[in-house]
């Protein structure tokens, strides 16, 4: 059996109706020349119900874990809120 590959450069919309989760995923349409704004397109919808979307939220979370414990990766710190004095 083969099994093939889509490399997706980018996500577009994810929608939730009911149990069923839709996420597309796009591709570069091409390279833009300097200072134009990258065009993407929708290459595939993934669909799946919500337990598995909410499983796979879980996997890429521990993933992402496993990334900054390892150093390839580092969590972004929101910025402190300044008080400000009126």
């Amino acid at each position: 059996m083969k099994i093939e590959e889509l490399f997706v450069d980018s996500l577009g919309q994810v929608s939730v109706q009911a149990n069923l989760v839709r996420i597309e995923l796009m591709q570069l349409q091409k390279l833009p020349a300097e200072k134009e704004t990258p065009v993407f397109q929708v290459a595939e919808r993934l669909a799946m119900n919500l337990d598995t979307f909410l499983r796979l939220h879980q996997a890429v979370n521990n993933i992402v874990g496993q990334m900054e414990e390892k150093g390839l990766i580092k969590k972004n710190e929101a910025p402190a809120i300044a008080n400000k004095k009126k």
